[in-house]
């Protein structure tokens, strides 16, 4: 394992990081915050330092990675990065602890986009945009932006992207460069529509850029303390437009954009995912109709249609305090946290196509009970699914849930409520950002003890970048040594 790898790599993704900072200083500069721009500042040099100390320390002509090596450098580039870019709040003119401010990058940078900062409406602009710069690069991938520059420095890149997120579609375009600049294009086109759409909508140019970034990467940062709840009905709608495009895998909106709608249509994942959303919000539109019989029924359309669609995608916004919606409406919600949207999209969670192979095998399994001698064959998207496929989709759900319970536990031992360790613990392995209990829509994970922070801050890297890339680091197999050549490069 040529461990100076992955501290090159973070080198360099940390130098394009330290550069962003910049951008909310030259904000907050000619808002003439000058005390928070010089934070920003701060924070800069001290990145952008380390970064070209990693840069020169580690550089090497390295050679392609090893799947072991492209998936510590995955790993230690998603820590390293969420280290750094927690500066800006530590250094900020209304300071954070560390502890927070990892916690807020962390949250942003896998947008998650729970937040433990109050006061929002306050706070300097320079600091609302880097939340939103976090949840748009971080909704995106890391991984992603550096695949611009590791081709350059004949590293395989298309390896970290399999590490980075469950998107298969890249074999659509065969060349790594191709599918960076689709992916790329598709994620600003969506943006600025949003943008626009919103400003139309009636939003000023910073709440339509913020709204957008947290809306686009399926994040929910908002920079506003009532998050969605203060605006407008078109506004909301127009969210919700938004965060349910956002959900379907990035290359699907460019099979859009070219009218190919085949494809679109005969996905199996998007047909459930666009079923499931309209089903669960008819039904919570029914149970609201019951629970409160004198508000309109648009009202209760989109009050449903938005918060279901906000915790499927895993984007977090809340449009209105669903503690009021009785236990049936609560657990509703509690339910959709882990699930996400599609892959290949930025959401989080399980993924529809998982659920959609676990029902496959699932019918399979049962029909051969019926008939033991009958021969089945279960097709996804026309494709049979081999064994690998279904053993990957159950070891996934197994470590899911193992993970959870574990996080859960090792909250409550800290004191903290059964409802609240619940749902903060889905809300981040699911990368959703809601809750309920004490981190409800009227609460906050300010309120949370440290320790339980950092454990939900590694439960929101896990469901990020989906488990296998953390877990395999853990088997000694994975450090023991091979046998190379002796001209083989070595650190």
């Amino acid at each position: 394992m040529r461990l100076g790898i992955p501290f090159f790599v973070s080198g360099v993704v940390l130098l394009i990081f330290g550069v962003a900072m910049l951008i909310p200083a030259c904000l907050d500069f000619a808002d003439g915050n000058t005390a928070s721009a010089c934070s920003f500042c701060l924070a800069a040099a001290v990145t952008c330092f380390c970064a070209l100390l990693f840069a020169a320390t580690f550089y090497n002509v390295w050679e392609k990675l090893s799947v072991r090596e492209m998936y510590l450098t995955t790993s230690v580039v998603w820590f390293l990065v969420s280290a750094f870019c927690a500066l800006p709040f530590f250094f900020s003119v209304r300071p954070l602890s560390y502890t927070d401010a990892f916690f807020e990058t962390m949250s942003g940078l896998t947008t998650m986009g729970a937040t433990v900062i109050t006061g929002l409406d306050t706070m300097p602009r320079g600091i609302l945009l880097w939340r939103g710069m976090l949840h748009w690069i971080g909704g995106l991938g890391i991984i992603v932006i550096a695949l611009a520059i590791l081709p350059l420095l004949k590293i395989g890149g298309m390896q970290l992207f399999a590490t980075e997120s469950s998107d298969k579609s890249g074999k659509t375009l065969p060349k790594t460069s191709q599918i960076i600049g689709t992916l790329m294009m598709i994620y600003t086109l969506s943006t600025i529509a949003c943008i626009v759409s919103l400003k139309i909508g009636g939003m000023t140019n910073f709440d339509a850029l913020t709204y957008a970034m947290g809306t686009v990467a399926t994040g929910g940062f908002a920079p506003h303390d009532s998050s969605a709840m203060a605006l407008s009905p078109r506004l909301q709608w127009i969210l919700t437009f938004f965060m349910f495009t956002s959900g379907l895998p990035l290359f699907y909106l460019f099979f859009i954009y070219r009218k190919d709608w085949q494809k679109v249509k005969t996905d199996m994942q998007v047909k459930t995912y666009f079923c499931f959303v309209v089903a669960v919000s008819l039904i919570l539109t029914a149970w609201l109709q019951f629970c409160f019989p004198d508000r309109n029924l648009e009202e209760l359309l989109r009050t449903s249609f938005f918060q279901v669609v906000s915790a499927v995608t895993s984007t977090g916004f809340v449009s209105e305090n669903y503690e009021t919606w009785g236990n049936f409406g609560m657990l509703v919600i509690l339910l959709l946290l882990p699930v996400g949207a599609c892959s290949g999209s930025t959401s989080g969670g399980i993924k529809m196509f998982r659920l959609d192979i676990l029902f496959l095998s699932s019918l399979h399994h049962l029909r051969s009970k019926i008939l033991p001698h009958g021969v089945f064959v279960p097709k996804y998207n026309d494709t049979p699914l081999n064994e690998d496929v279904v053993s990957g989709v159950i070891v996934f759900m197994t470590i899911f849930f193992v993970t959870l319970l574990l996080s859960v536990l090792a909250l409550s031992a800290m004191g903290i409520d059964l409802i609240t360790a619940l749902s903060a613990t889905a809300s981040a392995i699911g990368n959703t950002g809601l809750g309920l209990g004490a981190v409800g829509p009227t609460g906050s994970f300010a309120v949370l003890p440290p320790a339980a922070k950092w454990v939900l801050s590694a439960d929101m890297m896990l469901g990020r970048l989906e488990f296998m890339t953390v877990f395999v680091l853990l088997l000694p197999l994975a450090w023991r040594r091979e046998k190379k050549s002796a001209s083989a490069s070595t650190f």
